[in-house]
C-alpha cells in the first residue's frame, strides 16, 4: 500500500485539534447493563474493580479472553446505582463475554448504539468551547466522569475524555438531536477557531496514534504485560476473566515487546496489522508492524511495532518491509503545558 503524506485536507483538520480545537461525530458502540447484579457481573468480567466506581464516575479498562489475552479495551460509565454503559468497539464479544458469565444473576444488558449518539470535541480551545455551551460547567469533572447536562434545549451527557492526546469533551445525546447539536458547534465554533473534522483517519488514527494511544486489538495476541496496560489489573478481586492465565503470564519473561519507530521520507510503501510490515535487524526478522500512519504533528511517519523482546532499542536502525526506520520512544507527540 503505498502512503503519501501531502494529503492537506488530513493536515488541516488534524494541526486544528493540536493548536486550537476541532469537533467531530465518532460513536462508539455502546451497551447498557442493569439490574441489582449489574456490578457484580461487570467484576466478573473485567479486570478492574467496577464496584470501586461511585455514580457519574468512569473508568478505562479491558476484557481477557481465558488465556489471558487482551480482546477488547473500553471505557465503562456507572451512570447510577445498578446502571452502567460499557463504550466499547466489539460488541459481539462483550455481549458473547456476559451472557457466559451471567448465570445466576440478576442483571439485563442490551446494545443501545442506535439510540445515542456521540460528538467528540478536543483540542486546547475545545473545554472553552464546550464550556461556553453548557448549562451547567463541567469544567470540574473528573477524567471520565459523565454528567447529565444541557446544551441550549437539548439534554446531552457530556464525559471528559477522548482519544487525540488533548483535552476535551464527549457529547452523548438523542440521534433525532444531532443535527440541532451541529448546529450549535457549528455556530460556536469560529470563536474558539475550531472546525469540523470528517476525515476518518485524523478522528481514529493519526492524532492518536502520535499521543502513544492504541486499542489492544491494534496488537495481535499480546499479553497485558506486552501492551503496558498491566496497570489496569486490580489484583486484590478475588476472580475475573482470564485472571489464572494473567497470573501466570505475570511470573515469566516477555518475549515480545511493543516499541515505537518513525520514518522519515515523504513517501512510503508499508502497512500495519495482523499481518503487517515486516520487522528486521541486521538481516533478523523480529516481528511485525501493528499500526502505521502520517504524524503531522512529528512530521514524520510513525507506528508501532510488536518484536521479540530484548532485540532493539531507541534509537536503533531496523528495516520496516524495504524502508530504512528507526526506533523511537513513545508516546510521539505529548502536550508539554
Amino acid at each position: 500500500m503505498l502512503l503519501i503524506n501531502t494529503d492537506e485536507r488530513c493536515r488541516a483538520q488534524h494541526e486544528a485539534v493540536r493548536n486550537t480545537a476541532g469537533w467531530y461525530y465518532f460513536t462508539h458502540h455502546l451497551i447498557e447493563v442493569t439490574g441489582t447484579d449489574a456490578c457484580r457481573l461487570l467484576d466478573r468480567v473485567y479486570v478492574s474493580n467496577i464496584a470501586k466506581l461511585a455514580p457519574t464516575r468512569g473508568r478505562y479498562t479491558m476484557m481477557l479472553t481465558e488465556d489471558g489475552i487482551p480482546q477488547d479495551d473500553c471505557v465503562i460509565f456507572c451512570l447510577e446505582e445498578n446502571r452502567y454503559w460499557i463504550s466499547n468497539l466489539h460488541p459481539p464479544r462483550t455481549l458473547r463475554e456476559l451472557e457466559e458469565h451471567s448465570e445466576g444473576l440478576d442483571v439485563s444488558f442490551r446494545k443501545i448504539t442506535k439510540e445515542v449518539d456521540m460528538y467528540a470535541v478536543q483540542g486546547p480551545n475545545a473545554c472553552a468551547m464546550v464550556e461556553s455551551l453548557a448549562d451547567k460547567n463541567p469544567s470540574a469533572q473528573k477524567r471520565f466522569q459523565i454528567v447529565d447536562n444541557r446544551i441550549g434545549d437539548l439534554e446531552v451527557k457530556i464525559a471528559k475524555g477522548g482519544y487525540t492526546g488533548e483535552a476535551g469533551y464527549e457529547i452523548y445525546i438523542k440521534p433525532s438531536e444531532c443535527e440541532k447539536l451541529e448546529t450549535i458547534l457549528a455556530e460556536a465554533a469560529p470563536k474558539f477557531d475550531a472546525v469540523k473534522v470528517d476525515e476518518f483517519d485524523v478522528m481514529a488514527y493519526t492524532l492518536a496514534t502520535e499521543a502513544g494511544l492504541y486499542l489492544v486489538t491494534d496488537i495481535d495476541e499480546a499479553d497485558p504485560f506486552v501492551s503496558g496496560l498491566e496497570w489496569m489489573i486490580d489484583w486484590s478481586k478475588e476472580d475475573f476473566l482470564g485472571k489464572a492465565a494473567v497470573s501466570k503470564a505475570k511470573e515469566e519473561p516477555r518475549t515480545k515487546e511493543l516499541i515505537g519507530f518513525t520514518i522519515d521520507k515523504p513517501f512510503v510503501k508499508a502497512h500495519g496489522g495482523p499481518y503487517g510490515a515486516q520487522i528486521a535487524k541486521n538481516g533478523e526478522v523480529l516481528g511485525h508492524c501493528t499500526k502505521f500512519t502520517y504524524g503531522f504533528t512529528v512530521g514524520k511517519w510513525i507506528g508501532f511495532a510488536l518484536v521479540k523482546a530484548g532485540k532493539v532499542k531507541t534509537g536503533d536502525q531496523i528495516l520496516v518491509d524495504y524502508e530504512d526506520a528507526v526506533v523511537t520512544e513513545r508516546p510521539f507527540y505529548k502536550k508539554t503545558n
